[in-house]
């Protein structure tokens, strides 16, 4: 069962927003389409862990902090035996091991090892179990699910599941039979918790309002749409998605909002970001159905 859903990083949201209102140079592309590889990664693993029948809990993407250090989480399952938690690798291509450290076989470049950054994980996470009261095992796996890669001299570690051994990974644990406890569901609960909705860590280039294409954009496709003249729907010319103009409006003030978050959103705000496709008074009235109002007149704006 998926206790918690996997959602976008704020990073490739702000990204993507990025990538549809500046030119970007090709450092920065390179890394958008990073966030992108890394996001199609772990959404492989999430098909699996979906189709898992035994007893178990899934919590995709958690941020979690214990005595001031944040560690992140592709994905943590809670089983019956224990938890298990996972770093997600989307790499391609041929890498191999040498003395503990990982290589790109054509560049003969280290990479960072998974493995550290599992290990780092698996320790933080248990001194966060500890500190709740709680008294589960852990298990890390680093896990590559891009069946193009292939990694050469790789050490004999459980901890690594490489692609050909996903089907046996999860058989094994699908073999599991024994049910959750309260104990598992509490857990469950004050991980999710403890999650943090805001990241510290802001890997993105700088950029300025001004300098930023405004317009309402295809949730879909990212395409520039112009059409909201008539009925309470816009459809992209590009890709032909349906959406409801009070959705893209409330879309548009919560992209503002992140790119600009210390930023009020206010009906001429709002307004000016959509390059005034909208008239003020059906922005005001959408805003108003979906936030709070704060303040009076001209100084109103909205939570």
């Amino acid at each position: 069962m998926v206790y918690k859903e996997r959602e976008k990083s704020s990073n490739l949201l702000i990204m993507e927003s990025l990538m549809n209102r500046s030119n970007l140079s090709k450092d920065d592309r390179n890394r958008y389409a990073y966030l992108v590889k890394g996001l199609e990664g772990e959404k492989i693993l999430d098909r699996r862990t979906e189709m898992l029948k035994c007893d178990c809990l899934v919590l995709n993407d958690l941020l979690l902090k214990i005595n001031g250090t944040v560690f992140q989480i592709d994905s943590l399952l809670i089983m019956a035996n224990g938890i298990y938690i996972y770093e997600v690798k989307n790499f391609e291509g041929e890498y191999f091991f040498e003395a503990e450290k990982m290589y790109k076989l054509s560049t003969k470049r280290e990479v960072m090892s998974p493995l550290i950054q599992i290990n780092r994980s698996k320790t933080l996470l248990r001194q966060l179990i500890e500190q709740l009261g709680f008294n589960f095992s852990v298990k890390a796996y680093v896990v590559f699910v891009n069946p193009q890669f292939t990694l050469y001299q790789a050490p004999p570690l459980e901890e690594l599941v490489l692609p050909t051994l996903l089907n046996t990974h999860f058989v094994q644990l699908n073999s599991i039979s024994a049910r959750l406890t309260k104990n598992h569901r509490r857990i469950a609960e004050e991980l999710k918790a403890l999650h943090m909705e805001d990241s510290p860590f802001h890997d993105v280039p700088n950029y300025e309002s001004e300098k930023l294409k405004r317009g309402m954009t295809c949730s879909q496709c990212g395409t520039f749409m112009d059409d909201f003249t008539r009925g309470w729907t816009c459809t992209c010319k590009h890709c032909g998605r349906v959406e409801l103009i009070s959705e893209i409006v409330i879309r548009h003030a919560q992209e503002y909002k992140r790119l600009f978050p210390n930023q009020k959103i206010t009906t001429s705000v709002i307004r000016k970001w959509c390059d005034d496709r909208l008239s003020a008074k059906r922005i005001w009235y959408i805003l108003h159905n979906y936030y709070k109002a704060k303040g009076t007149g001209r100084w109103m704006y909205f939570e």
